[in-house]
């Protein structure tokens, strides 16, 4: 038993990359595989079903999982009408490979490429039933195409090994290894703070050696002077000096504004002198174009 168990193949949950359609299922690609057989009864998976008068058409599903652009999967498809647009963002399967001939003949296969970075749910299987007409567990229904069913399963996407790869262990500290005969009671510490020391297990080497600085005097403005009157304090604790790269600009009206070069437009660029008649010279139109316009209707 463990025998026949370890001559199974593998579930492959790789994405699907690409797929093709191909007139004979032996002159499938190299890198793809060919959907040949029905999943639900083992019969032929030919999507064409074409008549028994004259040549025989036939049509199969290649799907590929190392072929295709890089970086892009496959993350859905749908089955759509011979004569309807494909939807937005999605991928028509229009001719044969190889032989470049029509792929389908009432019905269209779509597919939608994305990016591996942008999904997180890519196709890994896709199978065809002949006789049912419900997906089996799960996989998802993509449409029917001559009365067969397409079908495909999804799967979350491989992590980004940038993002789970471990991290290395910080070094681990032994507590009971630090000497304990460099601490002194707290005690016997005398603080240069007028802060006192409620820790039993105060270092006295990283205890601050001088006194907070002095808060320096607030300069007397008009600010100050409006919270004298309203009996507060106000005292700038601040240590750094801002810079806001415009002291010494005087904010002053320039010349051209002082002497009054264009006094028309010193209110915002309008002359408010201005009188009705002087107006209706101004804005006049005579809305000829429009008219002719009309004319020609």
């Amino acid at each position: 038993m463990k025998e026949l168990y370890n001559t199974l193949p593998l579930p492959d949950d790789r994405p699907v990359t690409a797929l093709c359609v191909v007139e004979d299922p032996s002159k499938c690609p190299h890198g793809y595989s060919v959907v040949a057989k029905s999943h639900d009864q083992d019969l032929d998976a030919d999507l064409w079903k074409d008549g028994f008068f004259g040549k025989r058409i036939t049509r199969y599903l290649c799907l590929s999982k190392t072929e295709g652009p890089s970086g892009f999967v496959i993350d859905s498809l749908c089955v759509i009408n011979d004569k309807d647009a494909p939807p937005n963002g999605y991928v028509l399967l229009s001719k044969t490979y190889g032989t470049e001939q029509r792929a389908w003949r009432k019905r269209q296969l779509t597919y939608r490429l994305s990016e591996t970075s942008s999904v997180f749910l890519a196709i890994t299987d896709i199978i065809i039933l002949s006789k049912s007409k419900k997906a089996p567990e799960g996989f998802t229904m993509g449409g029917e195409i001559n009365g067969l069913v397409l079908c495909y399963k999804s799967a979350p996407l491989p992590a980004n090994p940038m993002l789970t790869r471990v991290l290395p262990s910080l070094p681990s500290v032994n507590l009971k290894s630090i000497p304990t005969s460099d601490y002194t009671p707290s005690g016997s510490i005398t603080s240069p703070t007028p802060y006192p020391i409620h820790s039993s297990n105060a270092n006295p080497i990283k205890s601050p050696v001088r006194p907070a600085p002095i808060p320096p005097q607030a300069n007397p403005s008009s600010d100050d002077n409006v919270a004298e009157k309203n009996h507060l304090v106000v005292i700038s604790t601040s240590t750094l000096s801002g810079f806001t790269g415009l002291e010494g600009v005087p904010f002053t009206l320039g010349p051209r504004v002082l002497s009054g070069v264009n006094p028309s437009r010193s209110n915002g660029g309008f002359n408010l002198q201005k009188t009705a008649q002087e107006i209706n010279v101004e804005y006049q139109y005579s809305f000829a174009t429009e008219r002719e316009a009309l004319l020609r209707l």
